[in-house]
């Protein structure tokens, strides 16, 4: 007989997960993340890695609680450029390109 399970082995409040979207890595191999600073320019963050937990990484060093980390239009940003920055999921609302479609027989 076989038996699977779960076993918790400890609870970290202090962990910081990061999308592993928002993690790059440079040619040597190393990772970073790229944050918006206080001032809205961004900043590229040398960081330590644990492991992968579900879809983000769990960060060991080189990120602060409140670091907002860059996990959408990495493309368009280099550091030192000057952004606003607008919380994950929230990006459609204020540009007005995607919609929530309308119920049958209502319109936006």
């Amino acid at each position: 007989m076989f038996i699977r399970t779960v076993i918790q082995e400890g609870f970290n409040k202090q962990a910081i997960l990061v999308p592993q979207q928002g993690v790059f890595r440079d040619p040597k191999g190393n990772p970073f993340t790229l944050v918006v600073a206080r001032n809205g320019k961004i900043e590229q963050k040398p960081l330590t890695l644990d492991r992968a937990i579900g879809d983000a990484w769990l960060v060991t060093s080189g990120l602060a609680p409140g670091d907002r980390v860059i996990v959408e239009g990495t493309l368009k940003v280099k550091p030192g450029m000057i952004v606003k920055a607008v919380p994950f999921g929230q990006a459609s609302q204020h540009d007005g390109r995607a919609k929530t479609p309308a119920p049958p027989g209502k319109t936006n």
